[in-house]
C-alpha cells in the first residue's frame, strides 16, 4: 500500500471530492454480491444523475414506481422488476455508473428496486445521504465523497444499512471506522485498489495515479475471502521477527509471513485486511504512525525507527 496519500488528504482540505467511480470497476465488484442483491430495495446516494429525468421520460408509469419527495429534491426510484426493452434501449443516457450497471443487471439479478439521489451544496438540489430515511431502502451502493467517509460510515450504522462503498485505503486506521473492522461488523470488499476514476471535467484518473490505488470497496455483506482460513507455513525466529520498542508484539512484514508457531500479538500490514479470516484471528488493536491516530495506541517503532503502521492480531486456538 501506497504510504503516500496526500491526494486524498488534499481532497479531504479542499473538499475536491468529485472522483466518480469507473463502470469497470462496478463490474469488477458487484457481480460477487449477486445472490445477496437478489429481492433488494438498494439506494444510490451521492449519486444524482439528472440524466434519470429523460429515462423516466422515456418510460411510462408503468415501469416507473415513482418518485420521493424529500427536502426540496427527488429520490428516484426504478422498479427493476417492471424494466422492459424500453429502458434498456436508454441505458445509454444514463451516467452514473452505478445506476447504469444495476440497470443492466436488474433482471438477472433479481433486485427489487433501484434509487439515486444526491445534493448539490452551491444550489441546496436534492437529498443529502444524512437526510434519507434508509427504511425504505436494504443496501447502499456508492462511492461517498472522500472528506465525508468517516460521517457517510456513521450513518450507515445509525441505520442499520449493509453497504458497499468505495473509500480511501486509510479509512482502515481512523477513529470511528477501526473499531467496526474489530468488532467485525465491517470489512474489505474483492478489489483493494481501483482502475482508476473519472474527473468531473471527462479526464481519467490512471490505475497508476496514487489516488487510485489508495482506494479500496468497504462492505459490510458477506465476502468469501473471510471465511478461507490462511496456510502458514513460517517458524517464529526472533532474529526474523523483531519486537516493536512500544507494544508487547512482533513485526510481520508480510502476511504470507505470519508464523504458524507463535502464539502472541503480532503486528501486520494493513493489507492483511484483505485475507482477514474473524474464526482464525483475532484484532486485538492498531499501531498507527499517522496523523490521524485519536486512539492514542502506540506507534510502530523497532530499535528507535519508525515503521508502517500495523494491525495487531492473534491467532484463535
Amino acid at each position: 500500500m501506497p504510504n503516500d496519500i496526500s491526494s486524498l488528504t488534499n481532497s479531504k482540505r479542499k473538499k475536491d471530492d468529485e472522483f466518480y467511480t469507473l463502470y469497470e470497476d462496478i463490474a469488477n465488484e458487484l457481480p460477487n454480491y449477486k445472490e445477496q442483491l437478489r429481492g433488494k430495495r438498494i439506494i444510490c446516494p451521492c449519486d444524482w444523475d439528472e440524466s434519470l429525468d429523460e429515462i423516466c421520460v422515456y418510460a411510462s408509469e408503468e415501469y416507473v414506481r415513482g418518485f420521493t419527495l424529500f427536502g426540496g429534491g427527488k429520490i428516484k426510484t426504478i422498479d427493476a422488476y417492471k424494466t422492459n426493452k424500453h429502458i434498456e434501449k436508454d441505458i445509454s443516457l444514463i451516467k452514473c455508473n452505478f445506476v447504469k450497471f444495476l440497470v443492466s443487471h436488474a433482471e438477472d439479478y433479481g433486485i427489487q428496486s433501484i434509487s439515486v439521489s444526491g445534493y448539490n451544496p452551491a444550489t441546496y438540489e436534492g437529498v443529502r445521504f444524512q437526510d434519507i430515511d434508509y427504511s425504505n431502502y436494504d443496501i447502499v451502493i456508492t462511492n461517498p465523497p472522500f472528506s465525508e467517509f468517516v460521517e457517510f460510515i456513521d450513518v450507515m450504522y445509525q441505520n442499520n444499512m449493509k453497504f458497499l462503498v468505495i473509500g480511501p485505503q486509510n479509512a482502515i486506521k481512523y477513529r470511528t471506522v477501526f473499531p467496526h473492522l474489530m468488532k467485525n461488523e465491517m470489512w474489505l470488499g474483492y478489489h483493494y485498489h481501483l482502475a482508476g476514476f473519472i474527473r468531473p471535467d471527462g479526464s481519467r484518473v490512471s490505475k497508476q495515479d496514487n489516488l487510485a490505488r489508495s482506494c479500496g470497496w468497504f462492505t459490510n455483506m458477506d465476502v468469501s475471502y473471510r471465511h478461507n482460513r490462511l496456510m502458514l507455513d513460517e517458524e517464529y525466529d526472533p532474529a526474523r521477527y523483531p519486537k516493536y520498542d512500544t507494544y508487547d508484539a512482533i513485526d510481520v512484514g508480510k502476511t504470507a509471513e505470519i508464523p504458524a508457531d507463535y502464539e502472541g500479538v503480532m503486528g501486520v500490514p494493513i493489507t492483511f485486511m484483505q485475507k482477514y479470516n474473524p474464526e482464525q484471528f483475532e484484532i486485538v488493536g492498531e499501531l498507527n504512525n499517522g496523523s490521524d491516530n485519536e486512539w492514542d495506541y502506540a506507534k510502530p517503532i523497532i530499535d528507535g525507527k519508525q515503521k508502517f503502521s500495523r494491525i495487531l492480531i492473534k491467532k484463535k486456538s
